[in-house]
């Protein structure tokens, strides 16, 4: 393996010490990314020249490029999205804890929804969470089997939401296809070993994208507003989307939403002209090359770690 990064925090005592591990070869750097158009549609049809990606400020040259669906996923046959979606790596993690007490019925259905709405996958991540961590991998096809899962989870303990988050992205590090997380929380955290910027190091490391589905009370404003700040940095991070919940008719049109986006997704893959071997985090910027298109968002990972030397 060419090129590894490691990155292991420890932020609590020796005594029950545990240390999330990455290692990656970091030749090839693979962005994904979704464009946006001002009536929130997603923008398809363009091609390796529209686009332009920079690190740390330089233009690097693409050397990979893979268009998405020109049409919506949502609209296809079964048979297209059994065949478009085997290697999809899809996390759901459902806060548990105590705090979320009051949203757990909407929780439950809105887990049910999701599995009712995500493609065909061999590997399908539930994670439930409170002071602990309850990660168990499935094939989508057992979804009697998780809906009695989820209904049996209840509200209770404190929150560890950083670690839960992390205990995804360690388990399926090395796992190959597109990664996506969906956290289902009200973004609270009150038991966690690792810290706000230890956690967001982990997802800055991993190649998930992540969307995040914000529950609590809104009349609640600043309550809502402090607890949004990791969901949304996450969510910001690995280019993926974030978005308040309040019905199920809206987490309906959330997880359509989340499936177009992942498959109207370009693929873009450059080999870094920074040759430095240091470990330090390299921002990404991806811009479109042409003036015509008009003003459209780029949504995209915002970075990595490069290689580092081992001592």
């Amino acid at each position: 393996m060419l090129g590894a990064v490691v990155l292991a925090l420890a932020a609590w005592p020796a005594a029950s010490q545990q240390v999330f591990e990455f290692e990656s070869g970091v030749d090839l750097v693979s962005v994904p990314v979704a464009v946006i158009a001002d009536d929130d549609s997603f923008v398809t049809g363009l091609e390796v020249a529209d686009f332009r990606v920079f690190e740390d400020g330089v233009e690097q040259e693409i050397l990979v490029f893979g268009a998405g669906l020109d049409e919506s996923w949502v609209e296809l046959p079964p048979d297209q999205k059994e065949e478009l979606s085997r290697r999809q790596v899809i996390g759901l993690l459902l806060d548990s804890s105590g705090s979320m007490e009051e949203d757990m019925d909407l929780l439950h259905e809105a887990a049910i929804k999701f599995l009712t709405n995500i493609p065909r996958t061999e590997h399908l991540f539930v994670i439930s969470f409170d002071e602990n961590i309850r990660l168990s991998e499935y094939s989508s096809d057992d979804q009697r089997i998780i809906a009695n899962r989820i209904y049996d989870i209840e509200a209770d303990g404190w929150t560890a939401l950083y670690d839960a988050v992390a205990t995804f992205l360690d388990r399926i590090w090395d796992y190959e296809g597109q990664k996506t997380l969906a956290v289902l929380s009200d973004g609270a955290d009150s038991r966690s070993t690792l810290s706000f910027s230890d956690a967001l190091d982990l997802v800055k490391l991993s190649d998930a994208t992540i969307h995040s589905i914000q529950f609590g009370d809104r009349t609640r404003h600043n309550e809502v507003f402090h607890n949004a700040r990791f969901l949304r940095a996450i969510s910001e991070t690995s280019g993926g989307s974030y978005a308040l919940a309040s019905s199920l008719d809206q987490l309906d049109e959330l997880y359509d939403r989340i499936l177009d986006e992942l498959y109207s997704q370009y693929s873009i893959g450059y080999v870094s002209s920074n040759t430095r071997r240091e470990g330090r985090y390299r921002e990404i910027e991806v811009r479109l090359a042409r003036e015509d298109l008009g003003e459209l968002e780029i949504r995209a990972r915002r970075g990595y770690y490069g290689p580092l030397d081992p001592p």
